[in-house]
């Protein structure tokens, strides 16, 4: 995979080596990091994906490398769960999912009616969501038995059928979790 300078600029805000752009540029530009140089002004920089890893990887202490990633299921001594984990987000970081889900707010309002929730909650929820994804209807990804929202690997409700209900409960019930703390 090759990143841009916003997609590159992205990941090291995540694992808080940066969050300005011109140092990103500078260290294109002396080689701290390897990149490949704009054909023109408008193009902009390129990184490779193993690239920018090699240098996160020199930045970032490895313990904070496999805590941002996983969950802290290793401190409890359940390590089939943490290499599950690790195998889950280095698919992730190669872009294979296993399919997405379409959101509608509709979708949303039907589990927020059976929860009770207010209209305040459902729309606070809907925000969120909405700024998860860049397309008209929010997409969720999933891979296996968890999903990916806002960097965060989220196991599914496995007590459910359906993807889509999955998926969304699971996401309802982080969002909330997230937001009344």
């Amino acid at each position: 995979m090759i990143y841009n300078v916003d997609q590159a600029l992205e990941k090291l805000k995540y694992y808080k080596i940066t969050s300005n752009k011109e140092s990103l540029r500078r260290w294109l530009r002396n080689g701290t990091i390897t990149g490949i140089p704009p054909a023109s002004r408008k193009e902009g920089w390129k990184i490779k994906e193993t690239d920018l890893w090699a240098f996160i990887q020199q930045r970032v202490p490895e313990e904070t490398l496999m805590n941002n990633n996983t969950t802290n299921v290793v401190k409890e001594g359940n390590y089939r769960e943490f290499v599950r984990a690790e195998m889950w987000w280095e698919l992730v970081r190669k872009n294979l999912f296993e399919g997405s889900v379409e959101l509608k707010k509709k979708d949303l309002q039907l589990f927020i009616n059976e929860k009770k929730f207010t209209q305040e909650v459902e729309d606070e929820l809907w925000e969120l969501i909405s700024e998860h994804s860049w397309q008209a209807h929010p997409r969720i990804f999933y891979l296996h038995d968890a999903f990916l929202f806002q960097s965060q690997r989220i196991k599914m409700d496995t007590k459910y059928g359906d993807s889509k209900e999955r998926i969304l409960r699971s996401l309802i019930k982080y969002l909330y979790n997230r937001e009344s703390k």
